[in-house]
């Protein structure tokens, strides 16, 4: 059973001996279903999971799909990760960007104590001796950094879907163990729509460099049928 998260912005004092281990990396999801993933990794996340967009007050979010149900992640077993690919998102836990204060544009790194990964005993340090970053701090804050800079070219994507009419509610009808299951609230690309644009509008989509991701997405929908397969060897 997961502990509650208890998340504080990293501070070199109160973190000095602070370590995070590798144990059990991605157990902190074993019940997510859904998990964000931006434009830069539609190829390769679309790969191995149906790439949809979810709802967000009044635009989308890219999500790779883990399971069919909520809390269903059928890609951990036994606390393990099952796929090749591990998204963004979820790269640089325990660690997160969090919020200076409420409605603030500023973001501090935070670390979540709880999480099992973080001891004193062993790991990769947080900081040195003297105080300084860690070379694993340095590089897991870079990574944080990227991520933020692809969240807003995602953003620019998205609403570059939703100025042409692209995203489309879809009701997904499977078939797990003979028994039909529909799944509600998912937007996909309407490849119908994106064939009628007309040449200019096509043509800005290729010069802007979104055909690639348009086509991953649509694409990914085939694995579907892989959560369907794991749905029903896990029932």
């Amino acid at each position: 059973m997961t502990s509650a998260q208890k998340i504080v912005p990293l501070n070199k004092e109160q973190h000095a001996t602070t370590k995070i281990n590798n144990n059990n990396a991605f157990s902190h999801i074993d019940n997510e279903h859904l998990l964000p993933v931006v434009v830069h990794e539609f190829v390769v996340a679309g790969a191995e999971f149906p790439i949809v967009f979810v709802k967000s007050e009044d635009t989308f979010q890219a999500v790779a799909m883990l399971g069919l149900a909520t809390k269903q992640n059928l890609f951990m077993q036994d606390n393990q990760w099952q796929a090749l690919y591990v998204p963004r998102a979820i790269r640089n836990y325990p660690l997160l960007l969090v919020q200076e204060q409420q409605d603030s544009e500023r973001l501090l790194i935070a670390l979540d104590e709880n999480s099992e990964r973080v001891s004193q005993a062993e790991g990769n340090a947080l900081f040195n001796e003297d105080g300084s970053e860690s070379e694993f701090l340095t590089y897991r804050k870079q990574q944080m950094s990227d991520y933020i800079e692809m969240g807003v070219v995602t953003r620019n994507f998205v609403a570059k879907l939703q100025s042409l009419d692209l995203i489309q509610e879809q009701t997904l009808t499977l078939t797990i163990n003979g028994e039909e299951r529909r799944i509600n609230g998912i937007y996909l690309i309407d490849e119908k729509k994106l064939n009628e644009l007309n040449d200019e509008a096509f043509l800005d989509l290729r010069k802007s460099g979104y055909l690639t991701a348009i086509y991953a997405q649509l694409m990914s929908l085939q694995h579907t049928q892989k959560l369907v397969k794991k749905s029903a060897e896990a029932s």
